[in-house]
């Protein structure tokens, strides 16, 4: 049960950093969108790492 709790946790942060990205990349501020899309690997190989 306590998987299923983390897993949930971790998809909704993502779904937040992505629905900000998609928002972002709409203002055509790519600079911006790199720097989310950076964010989203470094935080995605953090939990691969743990």
């Amino acid at each position: 049960m306590e998987e299923k709790e983390i897993f949930k946790g971790y998809s909704r942060g993502l779904m937040r950093q992505l629905k900000l990205l998609k928002k972002t990349i709409g203002n055509n501020d790519f600079e911006q969108a790199e720097r989310l899309v950076d964010e989203l690997i470094e935080d995605t190989q953090n939990n691969i790492e743990d």
